[in-house]
């Protein structure tokens, strides 16, 4: 397989796929309030979306133990359009028990349009430096277009013919990425030549929790995941307590992908460089900073600019993760740690949009201070054990 030749097909499937996952959650509430309103309906399908990625690592290892991946990540991609078209039909019908099971049955499809997509990235492109971090940054930035994009045209498909076709087109999207996904190269990211037994999913675990570098990234981007993923109700939290409105704050959050993006860009065209241990740290004091700046803003303005520059700072930090991830992860353990790491950051997302709805009596300066105590909990974290590590055995301390 010659690299770089399945990059314009990975980039292609990694936005469509993750576009869908990333609205497909937006549809699934939209129907769900209006099939069943005022019932905790809607908030229920969101946890059969979203909570089942914390079993990705499963699912991850039988893609560690495949050797035509594009196809099972094909079919994954193809079952997670079939599971959420259903369960929009059977919403339409009352039918939420039916529905419910097909949307975790989607959520199970979750980890592998995420890490477990992203594991085979790194066979794509050459074995150097430069092009594998230029690949992560590329990798950072479908994020931020699924992000960005994907729940942005299932509102307005929404709004234009209803939240039933808005489920239908992030299936749409979701099918569509897995037809892409067939073009990528047969055998893409086998681990081959090696005798290296596939690792079950306890020990890989134990790899994560042993390996410095990978359980710091891990712990470090999971705390800072708790306000990255809230960031579009501290948002709007900000919007209002500012004398604005909740479409301010929708354009806060707007501003926010946009930094995202193109922040993903900048890693694109400078790839980040050194040791990820280091360059998660320091893009972890930039999340930190940018919450920071959010906090102290006196101005809607102003907050643009501090949301604008989280959002940058944060996709960074992203690619700096995966620049860990590839570098520490065990061939055989690739997709496990890839898509064990990515469970973790939803989780603690779901867990970040979970408090901050339950903080009603805090304005939003609290919450963004809490933000920033978040993310830097998670940086003395990993100074911490960094150091530790260190004491202890130098080669240990990666």
């Amino acid at each position: 397989m010659r690299p770089t030749l399945g990059i314009v097909p990975y980039f292609v499937s990694a936005c469509l796929s993750r576009g869908a996952d990333a609205g497909a959650i937006v549809g699934i509430v939209l129907l769900a309030n209006r099939v069943s309103p005022h019932t905790a309906a809607a908030g229920l399908l969101a946890a059969c979306l979203t909570a089942p990625h914390l079993a990705g690592p499963i699912a991850a290892r039988i893609l560690d133990r495949t050797r035509r991946k594009q196809l099972l990540l094909a079919a994954a991609f193809l079952l997670y359009a079939a599971s959420i078209a259903g369960a929009a039909l059977l919403l339409e019908h009352h039918t939420f028990l039916a529905a419910a099971a097909l949307t975790v049955l989607a959520g199970l499809c979750g980890p592998l349009l995420t890490g477990g997509l992203s594991s085979v990235l790194g066979a794509l492109v050459a074995d150097n430096e430069l092009s594998q971090r230029r690949a992560q940054g590329m990798d950072a930035f479908t994020y931020g277009v699924a992000a960005t994009c994907g729940p942005a045209l299932i509102a307005i498909v929404a709004a234009a013919f209803g939240p039933t076709q808005a489920v239908f087109a992030a299936a749409a999207l979701a099918a569509g990425g897995g037809l892409v996904a067939l073009a990528l190269p047969t055998g893409v990211g086998s681990v081959v030549g090696t005798t290296e037994p596939i690792p079950t999913v306890r020990s890989t675990i134990g790899v994560l929790l042993r390996t410095g570098t990978l359980r710091r990234v891990a712990v470090g981007t999971a705390l800072s995941a708790l306000p990255v993923g809230a960031v579009s109700l501290l948002a709007i939290a900000f919007a209002l307590d500012h004398h604005g409105s909740a479409v301010q704050g929708a354009i806060l959050v707007t501003v926010d992908g946009v930094g995202s993006l193109i922040g993903s860009t900048v890693a694109i065209v400078w790839p980040l460089r050194g040791n990820p241990d280091r360059l998660i740290r320091w893009w972890t004091l930039a999340v930190a900073a940018g919450f920071g700046l959010c906090a102290l803003s006196p101005t809607a303005p102003i907050a643009a600019v501090a949301f604008g520059a989280t959002g940058a700072a944060t996709s960074l930090q992203f690619a700096a993760n995966l620049a860990a991830r590839a570098a520490f992860s065990p061939p055989a353990a690739r997709a496990q740690i890839f898509v064990t790491m990515a469970g973790l950051k939803t989780a603690f997302s779901s867990v970040g949009v979970a408090l901050v709805g339950l903080a009603t009596g805090l304005g939003s300066t609290e919450l963004l201070v809490a933000a920033v105590v978040a993310v830097l909990l998670g940086l003395l974290y990993m100074l911490v054990d960094g150091a530790r590590s260190a004491r202890v055995s130098p080669s240990q301390s990666r």
